[in-house]
């Protein structure tokens, strides 16, 4: 984080996720970093901007709509806890999908927390909510 500028960097990031048994290891490590990557755009980048004027979304397009690239990704790693869930599934697994992103966001507005003291409660954390 640049205490100057107000930019929010994220240089790494490690997700510990209970999927029960891993059927496929690399299904679920891109499930877990896909996640990871949207969630650091939830984050830092995606907001939609509207003109109060006619209620139309002004960054309608990918050209105008910020999704982080690769410069914006940094260094990602997913672990997953052993063990089965037969409560859950008959087979002991459960789904990664989307629940890898839930809290990607809020772990970075707490670090923005724990290194400015500002309790940052809207997304995209941008400069201007950090100045």
């Amino acid at each position: 984080m640049d205490t100057t500028l107000g930019l929010v960097r994220v240089r790494r990031m490690l997700g510990l996720y209970d999927c029960g048994r891993i059927v496929s290891p690399k299904l679920a490590d891109s499930q877990a970093l896909g996640g990871m990557v949207g969630g650091i755009g939830q984050a830092l980048l995606e907001h939609t901007v509207t003109d109060h004027r006619d209620g139309r979304i002004v960054n309608a397009d990918l050209a105008g709509y910020l999704v982080p690239v690769n410069a914006d990704i940094p260094e990602l790693e997913a672990i997953y806890l052993e063990g089965e869930d037969m409560q859950a599934d008959p087979l002991g697994v459960k789904g990664v999908g989307e629940i890898v992103q839930v809290g990607v966001a809020s772990a970075i507005a707490n670090v923005v927390f724990n290194a400015t003291g500002r309790r940052i409660r809207e997304l995209p954390i941008t400069a201007e909510t950090l100045l």
